[in-house]
């Protein structure tokens, strides 16, 4: 069975005291209109990454920014950002990082990410 990503069946899993949530990937979304593209040579997979919230985001209050330093290369996709919102606004932990790289940049590569929720005894500060 796939892991679900639908807040409701994810806070039942965690009160239950199922096991930590593996890792996840999803791919990275708006990767054309940001700076992914300019700084394609400088990604690899294993790169860490940091989760910005944007809830003031016209297009999708849940929306979830992923950057580089400080270049923002896109979003996680917002089928899928609603877990992740809800965990970056509780001052939970997540490790971000480069799962793979697709084709070049100039050829609309694709980048995965690889997401992690740290269990809260060994969070690090959350970074917003």
């Amino acid at each position: 069975m796939a892991l679900s990503l639908h807040p409701a069946r994810l806070l039942a899993r965690l009160l239950a005291g199922e096991p930590p949530l593996p890792p996840f990937e999803l791919p990275l979304a708006g990767f054309r209109h940001h700076r992914a593209g300019g700084i394609w040579p400088f990604l690899k997979p294993g790169l860490e990454l940091r989760l910005r919230r944007e809830p003031w985001n016209r297009h999708d209050p849940q929306a979830v920014a992923v950057y580089y330093r400080q270049e923002k290369l896109g979003y996680l996709p917002r089928t899928d950002n609603a877990a992740v919102a809800r965990w970056l606004d509780q001052g939970r932990a997540l490790r971000a990082s480069i799962a793979a790289l697709g084709a070049d940049a100039q050829r609309g590569g694709r980048l995965l990410l690889r997401l992690q929720l740290l269990p809260a005894g060994k969070s690090r500060p959350a970074r917003r």
